[in-house]
């Protein structure tokens, strides 16, 4: 007996076809639970919609190029669990970002780099205050992800926890940093 959650696989093979009534159907037969799923990883469900969203947009964008899957719906699942991450780890760094491209793309009198300065060590203060905030674990987590570049993966085998413990953790401190950095 198939549970509510198979979809055919050819459906996927019609999509990859080109067919847009195969991912219409696709995409109603999944929406619901992807949505649940998803609002298990980002408190925000406008986040959590346009990443459905956004998830069905670049699936048909590259439908050629769709590899087969098995089990359809882990794989939608994956897909939109790496996209609410990756989206929530975007939000976190463009502020920064758009400030590194004003500095680089403006002249400043001696004042206003004095001033930048001064701003940037309180910035500094302000993320030392907000990493205070989190467990001496989600720390170690975050310190390994963004100061030492390691992947999820290499966090997961390094402190022997799963992935998922890894993914959960990092989302649940940027959620906590987030908080304390408005």
């Amino acid at each position: 007996m198939e549970s509510k959650n198979y979809i055919d696989p050819k459906l996927w093979a019609a999509i990859k076809k080109g067919d847009a009534d195969a991912l219409k159907a696709v995409y109603q037969h999944c929406y619901k639970d992807l949505y649940a799923f998803g609002f298990r990883f980002c408190a925000d469900k406008e986040q959590v919609k346009d990443g459905i969203h956004e998830m069905f947009c670049e699936i048909w964008t590259k439908k050629h190029q769709l590899n087969d899957a098995n089990n359809i719906s882990a794989y939608l699942k994956t897909y939109l669990k790496r996209k609410i991450l990756k989206s929530t780890i975007n939000a976190f760094t463009s502020e920064a970002d758009e400030q590194k491209k004003e500095l680089f793309l403006t002249e400043r009198s001696y004042e206003d780099l004095l001033i930048q300065s001064q701003t940037n060590d309180i910035r500094k203060e302000k993320i030392a205050v907000a990493l205070e905030q989190l467990s001496p674990s989600q720390r170690e987590i975050i310190t390994l992800k963004f100061f030492e570049g390691l992947s999820y993966e290499q966090i997961s085998s390094l402190l022997n926890i799963t992935a998922r413990t890894v993914y959960n953790q990092v989302y649940k401190s940027l959620l906590t940093l987030k908080q304390h950095l408005k």
